[in-house]
This record gives structure tokens, sequence and C-alpha cells, in this order.
């Protein structure tokens, strides 16, 4: 059973794939709102959630920010269900678009001004690739914010900084510029965000 459930934290679906929807709810509110602190969110920017997940980073967004437009990709069709009614009255104004795929394999006709992923980065098959095509769609002095609170069994704090350590090097690998490395302390284990800019 644990380790199903552990399973559906990568794909949900199903009803345990709600539980895991629920579970990723509440454990990630703290997480997202200091995420989003450090996207440095301006007025009418266009920002891309990589992972939304059952939609309570791009409800957060939508509720502090009028002006901006926000789109989604998550792998999971289950996770676009949950998020798309979380974020109904946006999505049916244009302001929120969500659709499901690969993130190496997403090519918007549009670019973004800031880009944001919590607790997905892990889960990228491509996570050079994507962040090198990621690159191309920011704009200039745009911003990405990569945050993993790392899940896997037997993680600890040394799991969370090594972790910073080498998304800070995929970034600069990518053409990012400017990474900074910061901690949160929340349970069970340490958070980490690697910021960076596109100049």
């Amino acid at each position: 059973m644990i380790e199903s459930l552990a399973k559906q934290f990568e794909k949900p679906r199903g009803i345990l794939g709600k539980l895991a929807g629920t579970i990723m709810y509440f454990e990630n509110r703290k997480i997202n709102q200091w995420s989003i602190k450090k996207l440095h969110v301006q007025k009418n920017d266009r920002i891309l959630e990589i992972g939304y997940g059952p939609g309570y980073g791009i409800k957060t967004l939508m509720s502090n920010y009028k002006s901006i437009l926000v789109d989604g990709i998550d792998l999971s069709d289950k996770m676009m269900n949950e998020a798309a009614r979380r974020n109904k009255n946006w999505i049916e104004t244009g302001k929120v678009q969500l659709t499901t795929g690969n993130v190496a394999e997403f090519h918007p006709d549009h670019c973004y001004n800031k880009i944001i992923s919590v607790n997905n980065y892990p889960l990228w098959d491509k996570p050079l690739m994507s962040l090198e095509g990621l690159y191309k769609l920011l704009e200039n002095d745009g911003r990405i914010v990569l945050t993993v609170q790392p899940r896997e069994e037997g993680a600890d704090d040394d799991t969370a900084k090594q972790l910073g350590i080498q998304m800070k090097e995929d970034l600069l690998r990518a053409g990012f510029r400017n990474p900074e490395v910061s901690f949160l302390k929340v349970r069970p284990v340490l958070t980490v965000c690697v910021t960076a800019e596109k100049k």
C-alpha cells in the first residue's frame, strides 16, 4: 500500500491518485508560498508552472496577482482534472491554461516572463534538455524557480543540499545566469530552492 501510494506522487490516478493529490496539496502549501515569493511576480507577467499537481500554486498566484496569465503542464490527467476544478473561474476567463505532457516536449507558441516548478524536477526524465528548452521559452531578464523537498526513502537534509548543487549546475549548463540556492526548514526534510535568470 505504501509503495503504491508513493508511486502515485509521480503520476497520480484513481482513488490513490486522489489521496496523493490531497496530501500534496496540504504538504506543498508552505513550500509553494515560499517559492512564489522568489518568482518576483510583476504586473502582466506570463508564468509557466511545471508539475502543477492539484493546482494550489496556480490558485495562489491568481488570487494574489490579478493581471497575470498562467500556463501549466503536468504529466497526469488526474492532476489536470483536480487543478481545473480548483481554478475553474480563471480557466473560463482565459487567464489559466492547463495541459498534460512531458516538459521536454513542451513547445508553446509564446514565451514566459517567469517559470516555476515545485517538487517536480527530480521526476523529469531529460532534465538538461528540458532546461535548455525552457531557457528558449523565457524572455530576456526572465526568472526560473526550481524548488524540491526530497521525498525518496532515506532522504535527509544532506540530500537537499546535494540536490541544490546539482540543480545549480544544471541551470548553468543550460545557459541560465546568477543562480542562487536557498533552503526552507520544513518537516520532514529540508527544502531547497534554486533561482536563476536569463540575461
